[in-house]
């Protein structure tokens, strides 16, 4: 769609006053410091460890930037709201107590996967009169009630209970703070989520699951009749009714609170979809299956011809294959072949390649694999680069077997889309390889071309209020009379900032400060990547000690990014920068 309608279907979609509101400003350093108490509590009262509480905090929350998915399968391309929470203070808070919640549920009526799904509905009979019908939540997780969640974990506390030792109490206290710290920005203005909770909060799901199972078990004993055949995958529901109480079945789900409705969908010609697969009722009441894909469906999925790894390629087919072979037991073998070979040349697998894919499908590993002498697997994953990825892996294959190397992409679909999501602010980005460019000394009319190359997991605001500390310390020691030999002046020209400052006299220019590189990975690719920006920066101030977990083997890059600087010393600044963020990133996933 047009920018101009996405925006118009995402502001109508916010504007929404039953379940978001605008708020003044930004109320990120308010939860951020209320989740940091509730991990202090709950480590002072010895209910998590030390470890687990400085997991649980966090010193570098953003405000989380909703964004929309188009519902392509519906008419007027209604929009989806997520709230990706991975930089919401609360994000691994709800995780944690995500996690205990999802222990507590033993559910009676929740479908694992369509695999589980198809061998359950393939050994069903339903009863004579009996049809097929699906029940949808419309915006299940902007219409779940918070007080209806909390009764929830209260009538459920003897189960959620055995998997952790938080007191009732206080892990409501923590749930409603979850809940509450549903807030997002949209164009730089911000939005608290009055109502529900959000998609891409982590204890989102848990909690619609038990709201979920506590509507069904109430609505199932209001009934004067029992429903042979009721399966949940999230809130798409199964069931299998008389066709003259579909109607009354539905006014009773959608009688449990106003909030939560349902749509309905009843079998056409004995077909209802469920999941991706087509249930068919037979004659004789029982249902056979087929496998199904949207009518919007492209048919289109990760072509033989694309740049990717050709085990990739090969595990895609393989899992296509597996899944028309499963879910097809209303169509014949053959027809399943035709399916099969249909879909996979219309992405350009050749014929014989799909043959033996078939066949290997087809073989049965009699291999007989003992559980308890594999080992614990390890997974990594590398930048395919064609010519050169496959062979390490195998070489890996031989003399690491208990590790399972993935492929990545430095090109993928989200290079060559637009981003909607508001972008993050330079100031605001944490884990980042920064500089700062020296002001020099305006008293003395002097100016100075070198700069400072750092690195900080936290964000650049934060930092750079750290380095401006340290100058304005400095300037006040030296202002009261000490000289160099002062302890305090000593301990703070370690920072290479600070001893440039000192003995040119010069003041950094903290607020030009701008982001060079970033890594959400382990700490030490910051390192390297700061490593590698200060070998290559011929004016920096940093000094020595900043390289020296250098690498020998990076010696060459080092030489070719030096020359590369030389090169383009007189062309534009992107130009050179561009250049060599391309060759350190190489060089990063490469190493």
């Amino acid at each position: 769609m047009k920018r101009e309608d996405y925006d118009a279907k995402m502001e109508a979609l916010i504007g929404d006053q039953s379940t978001y509101s605008s708020l003044a400003r930004d109320p990120t350093n308010g939860f951020q410091t209320k989740n940091n108490e509730f991990a202090k509590r709950l480590a002072d009262l010895k209910l998590i460890n030390r470890a687990t509480e400085l997991k649980l905090k966090t010193y570098k929350a953003t405000a989380p930037c909703i964004y929309g998915t188009p519902k392509a399968h519906k008419v007027g391309l209604p929009l989806r709201p997520v709230v990706p929470c991975m930089t919401s203070p609360s994000y691994e808070l709800s995780k944690y107590i995500g996690r205990i919640l999802q222990a507590s549920i033993n559910s009676k009526y929740n479908v694992k996967d369509s695999f589980e799904f198809c061998d359950f509905i393939n050994n069903v009979v339903l009863p004579p009169d009996h049809i097929l019908v699906s029940f949808d939540v419309v915006s299940l997780f902007t219409c779940i009630p918070r007080d209806l969640v909390l009764r929830n974990i209260i009538y459920n506390w003897d189960a959620i209970k055995k998997n952790t030792n938080i007191n009732l109490d206080m892990f409501l206290e923590i749930v409603n703070f979850c809940m509450s710290c549903s807030y997002f920005r949209f164009k730089n203005k911000f939005y608290q989520q009055t109502y529900g909770t959000a998609m891409g909060n982590p204890v989102s799901s848990p909690i619609a699951d038990f709201v979920m199972e506590s509507l069904l078990d109430n609505v199932t004993r209001t009934l004067d009749f029992q429903i042979p055949i009721l399966r949940k995958y999230v809130d798409d529901l199964l069931l299998a009714l008389p066709r003259e109480h579909v109607e009354q079945v539905r006014e009773k789900f959608n009688q449990y609170h106003p909030k939560i409705q349902f749509t309905v969908e009843i079998e056409s010609d004995y077909r209802l979809p469920y999941l991706d697969l087509i249930l068919i009722r037979q004659p004789d009441q029982s249902i056979k299956t087929e496998w199904y894909r949207k009518a919007i469906a492209s048919g289109r999925f990760l072509n033989f011809r694309s740049a990717h790894n050709t085990r990739l390629k090969i595990n895609t087919a393989l899992n296509f294959i597996k899944r028309v072979k499963i879910f097809s037991t209303n169509i014949s073998p053959d027809a399943a072949l035709k399916l099969i070979h249909e879909n996979l040349k219309l992405n350009d697998y050749p014929t014989a390649l799909i043959n033996r894919l078939v066949q290997k499908a087809n073989e049965t590993d009699t291999t007989s694999q003992n559980t308890q002498d594999t080992p614990t697997q390890h997974y990594r994953s590398i930048l395919n680069i064609d010519g050169l990825t496959a062979n390490i892996v195998r070489s890996l294959k031989t003399d690491y077997p208990q590790v399972r190397i993935g492929t990545t992409q430095q090109h993928t679909i989200r290079s060559l889309l637009p981003v909607v999501k508001d972008p993050i602010q330079p100031i605001d980005r944490s884990n980042v390889v920064y500089n700062i460019p020296c002001a020099g000394a305006s008293d003395r009319n002097e100016t100075c071309s070198k700069v400072y190359v750092g690195q900080t997991s936290y964000k650049l605001r934060t930092r750079m209020s750290k380095h401006k500390c340290d100058v304005t310390k400095l300037n006040r020691i030296i202002a009261s009379g000490s000289t160099a030999s002062d302890p305090a002046i000593r301990e703070l020209r370690q920072s290479a900032v600070v001893e440039h400052c000192f003995n040119q006299g010069h003041m950094f220019d903290f607020d030009k400060a701008t982001v060079l590189d970033s890594s959400n990975k382990h700490r030490r690719h910051l390192e390297v990547l700061e490593m590698c920006y200060i070998q290559s920066t011929p004016n920096t101030v940093n000094i020595q000690n900043d390289t020296d977990g250098r690498a020998i083997s990076y010696g060459g890059v080092f030489h070719t990014l030096s020359r590369t600087a030389h090169k383009h010393s007189s062309a534009p600044v992107s130009g050179y920068e561009e250049e060599t963020q391309t060759t350190i990133t190489n060089c990063e996933s490469s190493g």
